[in-house]
């Protein structure tokens, strides 16, 4: 006779689920997903920037408005200052946050969808922080190339991270 222990289906799935459940946050992951968060940005400008700029809708304002908050720091609110807090956010910030939220998201399969959920999310607080004071046709582009541009970003990103480390997956 066997010394096994019979295992009922239930702990079965439990021991599955914790095989699944891995809600370590390495060095891999942060770094997979700052290359993620770094290549999303450079595949969304062309469609946040370089096309609405073809088409002559592209509006510089509400990035300088952005790095305003660098009078604080007695510094001068700059285009290149705003390009750089936007890439911080989206190469440092942005990329960190995902790692703790991608878990919650949806859609269970494929993870790396959660991304686009997690960048459309951000897209929300994004569009009235950028909004431009502009015609209704540079204001609609800038809604369609955004959130386009924002979806291409949070692609990029959960693909990356997903395929390289994997979204870490917490228990709640």
């Amino acid at each position: 006779m066997s010394q096994e222990t019979p295992t009922t289906p239930t702990a079965t799935i439990e021991r599955q689920q914790e095989e699944l459940i891995d809600p370590t946050i390495t060095q891999n992951v942060v770094i997979a997903a700052m290359a993620g968060g770094l290549l999303g940005t450079i595949l969304m400008m062309p469609v946040l920037v370089g096309i609405p700029e073809l088409l002559g809708l592209f509006v510089t304002g509400p990035i300088t408005d952005f790095a305003g908050f660098a009078l604080f720091f007695g510094l001068e609110s700059t285009l290149t200052l705003g390009v750089v807090v936007f890439g911080i956010g989206g190469i440092l910030v942005l990329p960190l946050t995902f790692i703790v939220v991608g878990a919650f998201l949806p859609p269970a399969e494929p993870k790396y969808l959660r991304g686009v959920v997690f960048a459309t999310l951000f897209w929300v607080g994004f569009a009235p922080a950028f909004w431009p004071q502009a015609s209704a046709l540079v204001t609609a582009s800038f809604l369609v190339f955004s959130l386009l541009g924002h979806w291409v970003y949070g692609l990029t990103l959960g693909y990356v991270l997903d395929r390289v480390a994997g979204i870490p997956q917490h228990e709640v």
